[in-house]
């Protein structure tokens, strides 16, 4: 039985796809959910110091959208949703509030990478499912 559940979302349409398969699971099961976003990324962690403030905020608004969008849809169907916007890495993130929140389940979207990006960054999906301690869906 599932207790804790937890999506990991970026605005993407794949993450779109593991919300409403995190959704579904929530309402089948009567867990707690929680939508995770992560500021992040080659840009923001490149960046001189003013510019990357600049980067961050843009980001930290933008994914605060996603998640009163989120937070909005799971309420027309009755669902309580914990928002968690974070800073850092995706995967060192998702791992430590996943542990945090003793999650039982964590869902996540696949996202399509070249091979040089994916030699480059890796894919955080294969490496929380390399790494997770509990259950977790990748959806397509």
């Amino acid at each position: 039985m599932i207790k804790n559940l937890m999506v990991g979302v970026d605005g993407s349409a794949q993450a779109s796809k593991a919300f409403e398969h995190a959704l579904t699971l929530a309402q089948w099961s009567g867990a707690e959910l929680h939508a995770v976003a992560v500021i992040h990324g080659p840009d923001i962690e490149m960046a001189e110091s003013p510019e990357r403030e600049q980067l961050v905020e843009r980001a930290r608004a933008r994914l605060q959208e996603v998640l009163d969008s989120l937070k909005s849809t799971a309420a027309e169907v009755d669902i309580k949703l914990e928002t968690h916007l974070l800073e850092g890495h995706p995967v060192e993130q998702l791992l430590e509030l996943a542990w945090q929140k003793s999650v039982d389940h964590l869902v996540l979207g696949h996202r399509s990478k070249g091979l040089f990006e994916r030699l480059l960054m890796g894919s955080v999906a294969k490496r929380v499912v390399d790494f997770a301690r509990c259950t977790v869906t990748v959806v397509r």
